[in-house]
This record gives C-alpha cells, sequence and structure tokens, in this order.
C-alpha cells in the first residue's frame, strides 16, 4: 500500500514592528524557532531596522535557528506608506497561508498591506492601547480579521468593551516562558550587597516607577540595608534621578540603565516590583516569578491570571499606599515568607505558563484558522 505524501509546511509571516528586547519581541522569536516546522513555515518580517548590539539577541537567535528575517528599515510614522508597499510586495511573492501580526504599528501596517488578498489574517493585542486615535485604528485593523489573539483575560474585555470586536472573533493565549534555562532563586542572606527590590521596565509613565519611589522611599529610609534598582532606559531617566534627589534616596535608588544579564539581576534580588499603570501580560513578572521571586505588583492586565488565589495576596493597586506599604514591609522583614511566595510563584509558572504550553496553544489555533476557508480582506 503507497504511503500518503508528507504535507507541504504551511507558509506565515510574523510582521512585528521591531525586534528589540520587548516581552512581545521575545514572543515572535520564540513562536518562529519552536512551532512545529513540519506544519509551519515561519518568515518574520519587522517594520524597524535591525537593533544595535548587545540588543540584537533576539535577531541571533532567529537567524541560528534559519527563520527568514527582513527588516524594512522604517524609523519614522512618515514612512508607513513604504512600509505598506514593501510589506504587500512580500506577501504577494510568498503566498502565505497566514499574515501574523504583533504590535500597534504591525497591525496597522499588516492590514493595509493586504487588503484584498485572499489569506488568512491573525493580529495579536499585547497591551491595552492608551488614547482615541490608537484604539480608533487598532480596532479598524483588527476588524475582520480571521482572529484576534489577547495576552491577557484584560485585554480581552478591552477588546470586546472598548475597541468593540465581536467576541467570537477573540481568543486568550497567555505568554510562556522556558523553564529550564531558568535556575531558581537561592534564598540565603546576601553577602557584600544591600537586600534588593528590583524593578524592570522602560522609563515611561506606563510603569509607575514615579509612584513606587515614592511608596518605597519611607521604608528605604526606614531600612538602609535595602536598596531598590530600577532596570531600564527611557524618556523619564531625568525626572526619576531628579525625584530620588529631592527625596533623599540618593544611596537607597539606583538607576544602571538597561542591562543585558537580567538573570544576574533576579537571580541576586529578593523581591520584585511591578508598579505599571496599565499592561497587556507583563512579561517581567512573569521572568521573576520563574526565578522564584516574591512580588508586589499592581493589579493591572494579566496579573490576575499569573497571581490568582492564595497568590493573590502580593497584589496592590495605585490607590492604596499603606496597603503595599505594609505588603513590602512584611516582605522585607519575614524571609521564610519571601521564600513561602518564592516558591509558590515558580509553582505557579511551571504549571501553568511554561514556553511548551504556549507553544501548544498557538499551533491549536494555527490549525483552527487554517481549516478556515480563505477570505479576501
Amino acid at each position: 500500500m503507497r504511503e500518503a505524501p508528507l504535507a507541504v509546511p504551511q507558509k506565515i509571516v510574523i510582521v512585528t514592528t521591531e525586534l528589540g528586547v520587548g516581552g512581545a519581541e521575545r514572543c515572535v522569536a520564540n513562536l518562529a524557532c519552536r512551532l512545529n516546522p513540519e506544519k509551519y513555515q515561519v518568515q518574520v518580517v519587522a517594520l524597524a531596522a535591525p537593533p544595535e548590539p548587545p540588543r540584537d539577541g533576539l535577531v541571533r537567535q532567529l537567524r541560528e535557528a534559519g527563520i527568514e528575517l527582513t527588516f524594512l528599515n522604517c524609523r519614522r510614522s512618515r514612512q508607513l506608506f513604504s512600509a505598506v508597499s514593501q510589506l504587500r510586495s512580500i506577501v504577494q511573492e510568498t503566498d502565505p497561508a497566514i499574515v501574523w501580526s504583533f504590535l500597534f504599528h504591525a497591525n496597522v501596517v499588516a492590514k493595509l498591506a493586504t487588503r484584498g488578498l485572499a489569506l488568512r489574517r491573525l493580529q495579536s493585542l499585547r497591551v491595552i492601547e492608551q488614547g482615541w486615535w490608537r484604539r480608533k485604528l487598532q480596532a479598524w485593523a483588527a476588524a475582520k480579521a480571521d482572529r484576534v489573539l489577547c495576552v491577557s483575560e484584560g485585554v480581552k474585555v478591552f477588546a470586546e468593551q472598548t475597541l468593540k470586536l465581536p467576541i467570537q472573533q477573540l481568543e486568550i493565549i497567555p505568554n510562556g516562558i522556558d523553564l529550564s534555562e531558568i535556575r531558581p532563586k537561592a534564598y540565603w542572606e546576601p553577602e557584600k550587597r544591600a537586600y534588593r527590590i528590583l524593578a524592570i521596565g522602560r522609563l515611561e509613565p506606563q510603569k509607575g516607577f514615579d509612584w513606587l519611589i515614592r511608596c518605597l522611599g519611607p521604608l528605604l529610609k526606614e531600612k538602609p540595608e535595602w536598596e531598590l534598582v530600577i532596570l531600564g532606559d527611557g524618556s523619564l531617566r531625568d525626572e526619576l534621578a531628579t525625584q530620588i534627589r529631592t527625596e533623599g534616596l540618593e544611596k537607597s535608588v539606583r538607576l544602571p540603565g538597561w542591562s543585558m544579564d537580567l538573570e544576574g539581576w533576579y537571580f541576586q534580588s529578593e523581591i520584585y516590583a511591578l508598579s505599571s499603570r496599565w499592561e497587556g501580560m507583563p512579561n517581567t513578572l512573569l521572568e521573576a516569578m520563574a526565578h522564584g521571586l516574591p512580588v508586589i505588583a499592581t493589579n493591572v492586565e494579566g496579573v490576575r491570571e499569573l497571581l490568582p488565589d492564595q497568590l493573590a495576596q502580593q497584589t496592590i493597586t495605585h490607590e492604596n499606599v499603606s496597603q503595599a506599604t505594609s505588603l513590602l514591609r512584611q516582605l522585607m522583614e519575614k524571609p521564610a515568607l519571601r521564600q513561602e511566595l518564592g516558591e509558590a510563584n515558580r509553582q505557579q509558572i511551571q504549571q501553568h505558563f511554561s514556553l511548551d504550553q504556549m507553544v501548544a496553544r498557538y499551533e491549536a489555533l494555527l490549525d483552527a484558522v487554517l481549516s478556515i476557508p480563505q477570505q479576501h480582506s
């Protein structure tokens, strides 16, 4: 009996705004490298130029995996039409089964570039977009997509209630992380360094670092053996540095900038702090939990899934500063509580947010979408 021929892998063009060091970009790289190559042939297109070393780790990861990678070298909004034209040419030449976009600018460009083409379209919503015009454009871009993939329940609610997208169009697939590459936290007392509260993110209003410094200031003055380290760069660096000086916290709060060695910072910290004002599903919180750190996290989108039930005692709000201060005090003063929560946090990620689980969910979604007849966008 003659064997049935092997199916030809389905072509997928993944479009992202850039390939720097963000959580959405990491998700793109992980999916491109880990989707079953017998089923899917993946090409990645980034609207921006290649990131400069040492921030090009994801680019190296993709190239080492043999993923076809194209940069459109668009650096400004006025180059939008160039990006649309270039992407349309790539799509027409490649003839993919699916065009799948990540992040706001990529979603808009992909929508424009695929108009009138018979293919399947996926859009990923990674964050709660701010500003009425961005929301209006995102709603337009996502209209008539075969699926809109939301990274958390909070993003799905935003898509349904604010963007007015039909619920049957929406799917939730949370982020995942590869625990095999992460050494768990060692809970011994630090030597030759201060006890450390770590925060990571762009120095922008979204991340709420101004609030975190205000909240932690009195405790850090009371406990000089502790420090707050905020890793990242952004437009608020000078403003945050001024706030630190004004509040007399120069010896307690540090802004080292961006670091390649996040693994080392997680390992050599006692508490992780997420102070964001809005999110989608915060990757740094997921990473901190995977490292076995106890956390203090504002109750933004995605946090409820990461910290359910008993773990929810680690959530706070910007409005209730006394609650946040109380939780921080407990974590700073009780090593046993830090270890108990840190171990529970790692177990939560291991059970529900592994990278293998994330990839499997996306593959199931792709298989379902590929069973849908093609339509003209």
